[in-house]
């Protein structure tokens, strides 16, 4: 059986003729109301009207019943044809409305391989028996026989597919909800990862401006006392300040490794970092230019990340050289990365490294393209360094 499933995560569709399904259930009574209408008109009631009404109203019954208590439903369904017989009418009427009526039972959950037998058997007796024989020569006695095997093989594979395509739809919504709620817990991390980088830079400038001001304190002419008093209030709220800082600091940074945070990613560490991941087997060619240029500390930090993160990615998928550039002499810096993947790849472009780079050009005010060329996987940020370098 074939479906349909789209990959921006659409749920997927069964094949047109199981989309209606529910309407053989409501289809199915009309015909066995149909065929049991006939047989009203065709029972003889001369000769045997009592006995073959009789069979007709049991095999209803047994449609009716089943719906409610499906094992009885498919026994009245077994015995309208046997009671026709033994009542002397003729029970082509009945078998028929026994098939549908286990077709139908079957379709809403009755097991295929009791109802199947069971009717059959005792459709082929009947008809036979009403031959004069034991229906080995009838023919119509085997099509009776079969035709309940079939209704009930038929019924049985429509709601097992029922199932089946209900059971892959309930698997493809918790699919889609699970890399939702991944999507979304890797932006989370990231941006505290960004959040402890920023307060680690903050940190660290507030502690410089402290020092300044109790240099500036420390050198005033002592005359100059309004000028310390105001000195010492600011380095006082500077001080209140860093210590509500270090507070944050040690609350974003809990829980991580339990290690003390390490110095805050620059762009001038970038060279460090070709250099080590080429010793860990990666084939890298840099163009790197002059990183000595000061950047403000969260361009930087977001530099150094994407241009890992970017490294990180060629490890794990890159066929052959990469090629990176990390480019700090414009009005925006850029980052570009670029590999092959084969020209075959089919590459995530939610995965959770790309999210973390795209977080981290956006909290920067850049950002972060991702593209596949003929086999050739390109990562560019660009991050600017001056306001509204993008706009």
């Amino acid at each position: 059986m074939t479906g349909s499933t789209s990959r921006a995560g659409d749920m997927p569709r069964p094949p047109v003729w199981m989309r209606r399904s529910r309407l053989l259930e409501v289809s199915t009574p009309v015909v066995i109301g149909a065929t049991f209408a006939a047989g009203i008109a065709t029972v003889p009631f001369a000769d045997h009207g009592p006995g073959g009404l009789a069979a007709l109203l049991l095999s209803a019954a047994g449609v009716v019943l089943g719906y409610r208590w499906p094992l009885a439903g498919i026994g009245l369904l077994a015995l309208g044809p046997l009671v026709a017989h033994a009542a002397g009418a003729e029970p082509l009427v009945m078998w028929q409305v026994a098939v549908f009526g286990t077709f139908l039972l079957t379709l809403r959950g009755v097991s295929g391989l009791l109802s199947g037998p069971v009717v059959g058997l005792a459709n082929f007796l009947a008809v036979g028996l009403a031959a004069g024989s034991f229906g080995a020569g009838n023919p119509i006695a085997w099509i009776a026989g079969a035709a309940a095997l079939a209704a009930a093989a038929t019924g049985s594979a429509i709601r097992g597919q029922q199932q089946y395509w209900a059971a892959l739809q309930d698997r493809t919504h918790e699919a889609v909800a699970g890399r939702d709620a991944a999507v979304q817990r890797s932006v989370a991390e990231e941006r505290l990862r960004i959040a402890r980088d920023l307060h680690d830079t903050l940190g660290h400038e507030i502690a410089v401006v402290s020092m300044h001001l109790g240099a500036a304190e420390v050198q005033l002419p002592a005359a100059a006392g309004p000028a310390r008093q105001h000195l010492a209030a600011a380095r006082g709220s500077v001080k209140s300040l860093l210590a509500e800082t270090q507070e944050i600091l040690r609350v974003l940074h809990t829980g991580t490794d339990g290690t003390d945070p390490g110095p805050v990613a620059s762009h001038r560490d970038v060279p460090d970092l070709v250099e080590k991941v080429r010793a860990a087997g990666l084939q890298v060619d840099a163009v790197l230019g002059d990183l000595s240029r000061e950047l403000p500390p969260q361009i930087s930090a977001a530099a150094y990340r994407i241009t890992q993160e970017a490294l990180t990615n060629a490890q794990r998928h890159s066929r052959g050289r990469v090629r990176l550039t990390v480019d700090v002499s414009g009005p925006t810096v850029t980052v570009e990365a670029v590999n092959d993947v084969g020209p075959q790849a089919d590459v995530d472009r939610a995965g959770r490294g790309l999210i973390g780079m795209r977080e981290r050009a956006s909290a920067a005010g850049g950002r972060l393209d991702v593209t596949v060329d003929n086999g050739r996987f390109v990562v560019r940020a660009e991050l600017p360094v001056l306001d509204g370098a993008l706009r």
